[in-house]
């Protein structure tokens, strides 16, 4: 079994932002305007992380934690079978939609079961890691892209099917549309095996680009105040 690559240190890092450099060239803009991405120490692994990953889909980072904490606070300990002991009302009194109560008692079961293995998915490489994760109803691609990214420090992982990445990597490289799956993975080919990292470069990019809009349009909303 092939040992999964993984970003653990800022040298790490730094090797891999080289690489991206010695691989594409396009890639130099948008590494010069973004700077390095910092390190990171990785999120927790585990359930809690993989549920904290559930909840924060299609929210802000800012209710994400909000929803999170309060259910922390309600399912004590954090742990699957006293998650599947809570009833619906408290998931529902904390914020949590019934979709995403129904995946994470879905995963829970799952790993109390036997039928997810966490500790396996740590070894296993990336496909094979993805493989046994999307199994699970309640884990689609993009959760599991994250878990193996964010939890587990995975050097190579690109989220082909996740749009703000597709709307990022269009306005970086000023493409006409924003590219599909497919397209993702074409432009993606050369920057193995650091595109856990490319990705990275991609999203502070993207935040970037829209701080700076709301700057500007901040400064002339001033102006023309003051001007009136």
């Amino acid at each position: 079994m092939p040992k999964p690559h993984r970003i653990t240190t800022p040298t790490d890092l730094d090797q891999a932002v080289a690489a991206l450099l010695a691989a594409d060239k396009r890639l130099h803009a948008v590494i010069e305007r973004t700077g390095h991405p910092p390190h990171r120490h990785r999120r927790k692994e585990g359930f809690e992380a993989l549920m904290e990953i559930i909840v924060s889909q299609q929210l802000s980072t800012a209710a994400a934690d909000t929803i999170f904490g309060r259910i922390k606070q309600k399912v004590t300990p954090f742990d699957p079978a006293t998650l599947l002991a809570t009833n619906a009302e408290t998931l529902r009194a904390c914020g949590l939609s019934a979709p995403k109560q129904k995946h994470m008692k879905t995963i829970a079961s799952a790993i109390l079961d036997g039928s997810l293995d966490l500790k396996r998915v740590k070894r296993l490489a990336d496909e094979e890691a993805r493989t046994h994760l999307t199994a699970i109803k309640g884990i689609g691609p993009w959760t599991a892209d994250i878990y193996l990214m964010s939890s587990l420090g995975r050097a190579d992982i690109w989220p082909v099917g996740d749009v703000a990445l597709q709307a990022a990597v269009a306005r970086a490289f000023k493409l006409r549309k924003r590219p599909n799956e497919k397209a993702m993975e074409k432009l993606a080919k050369a920057w193995r095996p650091y595109r856990t990292i490319a990705a990275r470069v991609f999203w502070i990019h993207e935040d970037g680009l829209r701080r700076e809009k709301r700057e500007a349009e901040a400064r002339a909303k001033a102006a023309k105040k003051k001007f009136k």
